[in-house]
């Protein structure tokens, strides 16, 4: 199987990613927590893509997941390919536009580097860059513990699915649910695959 092959198949992976992002944005009004990392907020804006085969829908505006379109399109069955993302962590403040499909971050905006000299500007941004792939990893990281546990079926997909239906979704039970998971989630970290390539083959989709 080339590798053409074995990304296409593995494409779901960073669609459903996305959709995760974007229900516990919504469900917890933007805060995550990613333990040793601690506190970040996170929001999806500006536009957002939805695809199912040849069917696309594309939205724009100040918060088009909001929309009620957007969700919609979920419960038509699409998956969001492309996301503009805003991401905060104390006083920094990113902003880039996700690929789902690709795994890529692209259009990326740092903080502001107030450094003087042109070699402390440059090392401010590395680290920047490198704080936000932390970040990101962490989330990644968060989901995909959980997308591999054997709760996901059972347990964790019945909420994003009661949330694409536009259902009341407990939210102390999710939590619940989460904290129980919290040490299997920690052990599988330690050996979560690279994405998309190394993800599972085959999965329910989430909306499903």
């Amino acid at each position: 199987m080339g590798l053409a092959e074995l990304i296409e198949q593995r494409r779901f992976v960073g669609r459903e990613f996305l959709v995760w992002l974007w229900f516990e944005s919504e469900l917890f009004e933007g805060r995550f927590s990613l333990d040793a990392l601690g506190a970040c907020e996170l929001w999806l804006e500006g536009q957002i893509t939805l695809v199912q085969e040849k069917e696309q829908s594309r939205l724009k505006g100040a918060a088009p997941s909001n929309a009620p379109e957007a969700h919609e399109a979920l419960r038509q069955g699409k998956l969001p390919s492309q996301a503009r993302v805003r991401v905060t962590r104390g006083e920094l403040e990113y902003a880039f536009l996700f690929n789902a499909d690709a795994f890529a971050l692209s259009g990326v905006k740092i903080p502001s580097v107030v450094k003087d000299a042109a070699d402390e500007q440059f090392y401010e941004r590395m680290y920047l860059i490198e704080e936000l792939e932390t970040l990101f990893t962490a989330l990644y990281g968060e989901f995909l513990a959980l997308r591999l546990s054997t709760s996901w079926e059972p347990a964790v997909a019945p909420f994003l699915r009661a949330w694409v239906r536009g259902e009341p979704v407990d939210v102390a039970a999710y939590q619940k649910l989460k904290a129980r998971l919290a040490p299997v989630r920690g052990a599988a970290r330690s050996r979560t695959p690279p994405p998309p390539a190394d993800a599972p083959q085959r999965a329910a989709r989430v909306v499903a």
